[in-house]
């Protein structure tokens, strides 16, 4: 059964290998080395032009983001959250959030808190007394966020197979020749031996990694990936 919770392994990319009738020049320790470095290769590409952690974390961590003032807060994808923390000037060492809600759109990955869930702006009774409304408050890096961050608790498969793809097919370019119906011929008495280039049925490959990847590259602005009325 496939793996998606990580990138693929390199049984799962000698399987492409062997549909292509692609057999790598190498072997062993250095075949396994090359594809791990061919797989950083890609799997970082991927990282830098999507701009999106695939990869789960396995647990908790804590990141700051800048509050806006107002009951919605846009962070980093994560597939769970644990809690919120306003610090700053308001509150030394800090005080928790409450209220908070996680916002989960179809299909779509888990990026916005909100406080104070109804048809308006909630403010806590506590509010009488301090006059703290429930909204993230305005600052520089003064909401720090606990959550279990990433794009999904799983790597998309469509693009998991893109990406299994092209590691196979960049491996299957540097091998120039494969044993498999050729254009160069050898001879030896009765016994002869052909070979081809290899990856020209792969060359597909390539050009569906790039429409992939492009699809899950992330808006580059805030307000892009969020164009919605405001809660204040």
């Amino acid at each position: 059964m496939t793996n998606y919770s990580q990138w693929p392994a390199q049984s799962d990319v000698s399987v492409i290998l062997d549909s292509l009738g692609v057999a790598p020049q190498i072997t062993g320790s250095e075949l396994t080395e090359r594809i791990r470095q061919i797989t950083d290769q890609v799997t970082s590409e991927v990282a830098r032009t999507t701009q999106r952690q695939f990869i789960a974390d396995s647990s908790d961590s804590v990141r700051s983001y800048d509050g806006a003032g107002f009951a919605e807060l846009e962070i980093d994808e994560f597939i769970s959250f644990t809690s919120a923390v306003a610090v700053g000037l308001q509150a030394d060492p800090g005080y928790p959030l409450d209220n908070i809600s996680v916002v989960v759109e179809q299909n779509k990955p888990t990026t916005r808190l909100v406080r104070g869930v109804g048809s308006l702006p909630a403010f806590p009774v506590a509010a009488v007394y301090q006059p703290v409304p429930a909204i993230f408050p305005a600052g520089r890096q003064n909401i720090q966020v606990t959550a279990t961050f990433g794009f999904a608790a799983t790597i998309p498969e469509d693009l998991w197979q893109a990406v299994n793809c092209e590691i196979a097919r960049r491996l299957a370019a540097e091998t120039v020749f494969s044993l498999s119906g050729g254009r160069t011929e050898l001879k030896e008495g009765d016994i002869a031996t052909a070979w081809a280039p290899s990856g020209t049925s792969s060359i597909d490959f390539a050009v569906q990694y790039k429409a992939t990847v492009k699809l899950y590259r992330r808006p580059s602005g805030r307000r892009l990936r969020n164009m919605r009325p405001r809660m204040i």
